[in-house]
């Protein structure tokens, strides 16, 4: 009964970690490592990091052999403390023209993705992140 357990236990641990692999690990991982660019707010008050997925999905390395669109952004206040992350699934090209980092006035985010350009109202998560909420 404990060898079958035990088979059943190693079995769906790697299943599982087999799907996150394939799934959720290309942007999942972020540090200096595989940091492209840092883009800072006017105020100073954020900063937006530029990362390069790293190939340990399929699509991943075939977004990395293609050249384009292969990068997420994570937006951080001064203090380093991460308030945004794009999503997992997009993969970003690395134009910076037109984008806007949150500022103390104004808490919108806007920037280039897949499907054209985002704006997203950031107030609740920067209050989180912040402790006011």
């Amino acid at each position: 009964m404990k060898k079958i357990l035990l088979k059943l236990i190693i079995l769906s641990s790697s299943c599982l970690a087999i799907v996150w692999l394939l799934l959720f690990s290309s942007s999942s991982f972020y540090g200096d490592f595989n940091l492209y660019y840092t883009k800072e707010g006017d105020d100073g008050e954020y900063y937006l990091n530029m990362y390069q997925h790293l190939p340990t999905t399929p699509i991943a390395v075939y977004k990395l052999i293609d050249g384009y669109d292969k990068y997420f952004w994570v937006l951080y206040n001064k203090e380093g403390k991460e308030i945004w992350h794009s999503p997992y699934y997009a993969y970003l090209s690395d134009d910076i023209s037109g984008m806007a980092i949150p500022t103390k006035k104004n808490n919108l985010l806007r920037y280039s993705s897949n499907e054209g350009w985002e704006a997203i109202d950031l107030t609740d998560k920067i209050n989180q992140v912040n402790g006011k909420k």
